[in-house]
């Protein structure tokens, strides 16, 4: 699934989802939202938080 992709990239930096409000500004709430499939990210919000995993967007975001 898609945002577990993310969760799995943060696990894999050691970040905490602390670590990326703090690197992307995006609210810690709303990014464990988006890690559940909650939410869907912005596109301002997926470049941030591909930027702060040291990724593209094509792969943190990709479909499969």
């Amino acid at each position: 699934m898609l945002f577990n992709r993310i969760k799995a990239y943060r696990f894999l930096k050691n970040k905490t989802q602390d670590d990326l409000m703090t690197q992307t500004r995006i609210d810690q709430s709303r990014i464990s939202r988006i890690e559940r499939g909650i939410l869907k990210p912005t596109d301002e919000e997926k470049q941030k938080l591909a930027k702060a995993l040291k990724t593209t967007e094509g792969e943190l975001f990709r479909k499969n």
